[in-house]
């Protein structure tokens, strides 16, 4: 490549565009969190409309912990990513 055509220094190539994909990277996360989320919610209502065996699925204990255990991972990854975009709002580029 000529040097006239050169953008910022030779041989940081690969931070400036890492730098400059942050955003959408982290809009990727934030998207797929909330469809996580989304899918909670509606595994709850479903839980609590259908029955089975002659009682709501909600009222089985192992769907009870299969749902509690699947909102904890998505709860914890919110937080998380909470903890990133706080991060990326507040740190330069450095």
């Amino acid at each position: 490549m000529p040097v006239e055509n050169l953008i910022g220094k030779e041989g940081e190539g690969f931070k400036y565009i890492m730098i400059n994909f942050n955003h959408e990277r982290l809009l990727l996360c934030m998207q797929t969190s909330r469809l996580a989320r989304v899918c909670v919610e509606e595994s709850m209502k479903f839980s609590h409309k259908r029955k089975t065996f002659g009682k709501r699925l909600i009222d089985h204990p192992v769907i009870r912990s299969k749902l509690a255990n699947m909102a904890r991972q998505v709860e914890g990854i919110h937080a998380f990513l909470e903890q990133v975009s706080y991060n990326y709002d507040k740190m330069d580029d450095n």
